[in-house]
């Protein structure tokens, strides 16, 4: 550890030319020993582009968004995968090793931003894949930026509304629970006639019933639109809306058992009917066996 002088090298002459941030960080002027002076600051990637990172990765995983994709009613996106490792692990169930250290990861990064997150039924299938890179790559871009960390508008965005063809890291989204497909607000404002308020996000009311423009699903305006990577006021109302989002999900799990046992009840009932109407029809007299 001795150099010429007799001197030994200490923890800082290594941290100095081991990081070239920390080195240009360095305001002391000295070439060896001492104290690094100065603070390095971590390079904060600008909105636009912390927006397409939203849309084109995991927010569970960081892993790139891929079929089939899901969303909770903070407008959160995952993978589906994801999500299941979540509630796998929250049982003690891993798959290997390297599954419960990412699960003590996400412990330790997020602490307890996805305890709402109890079942998948707190989660909804989404109709949506980031859009490629380029038309031969199935990758989708993780960061549409350039080189100064600012968004890049050469780069396709991930995804656009099928209706006004708006940007989805530029204007704010929302999706449709029932059917998880995904439009501008502008454009569910505009389908709603335009009155009043937008009803995404718990903001106000647009009308009670609608239906789907790409499936013809049926939709509650005020219950069944949940706004997409919301800001941090649309944020704290969907948190206030959760208690009453899940009962509406066990109303609507008991309503869908009531509509199957009946239909299975009805389908029971047919055969019967037929085989009653069969057994009168053989006992009624034909026409032509009656006596004149």
């Amino acid at each position: 550890m001795g150099l010429d002088g007799g001197t030994i090298i200490t923890r800082n002459d290594v941290l100095r030319r081991s990081c070239a941030d920390l080195c240009n960080a360095d305001t002391s002027r000295s070439s060896r020993g001492g104290a690094i002076r100065g603070v390095h600051k971590r390079r904060q990637l600008d909105a636009k582009t912390a927006k397409v990172t939203q849309w084109s990765t995991c927010a569970l995983s960081g892993e790139r968004l891929s079929a089939p994709i899901v969303a909770c009613f903070l407008g959160r996106l995952y993978n589906k995968a994801a999500v299941l490792e979540l509630l796998l692990a929250r049982a003690g169930r891993f798959a290997d090793e390297a599954a419960e250290h990412r699960y003590l990861n996400q412990l330790r990064t997020a602490g307890d931003a996805y305890d709402h997150i109890a079942s998948l039924q707190d989660v909804f299938a989404l109709q949506y894949e980031p859009a490629a890179a380029d038309a031969s790559g199935p990758a989708a871009p993780l960061a549409a930026s350039t080189f100064d960390g600012g968004a890049d508008p050469d780069l396709p965005a991930p995804y656009t509304c099928p209706l006004t063809h708006l940007r989805c890291d530029r204007h704010a989204f929302a999706a449709l629970r029932p059917c998880g497909h995904i439009f501008s607000e502008r454009a569910l404002k505009e389908l709603a006639g335009g009155g009043g308020g937008s009803g995404i996000g718990g903001r106000g009311s647009v009308g009670t019933a609608a239906t789907c423009p790409t499936c013809g699903a049926a939709y509650s305006a005020e219950d069944d639109v949940v706004a997409l990577l919301p800001d941090e006021r649309q944020l704290e109302r969907l948190r206030e809306l959760l208690p009453t989002r899940r009962q509406q999900q066990k109303q609507h799990r008991k309503k869908r058992k009531r509509e199957a046992a009946a239909a299975a009840g009805e389908e029971e009932r047919q055969p019967e009917q037929q085989r009653q109407q069969q057994e009168h029809g053989q006992h009624e007299p034909q026409p032509a066996d009656v006596a004149p």
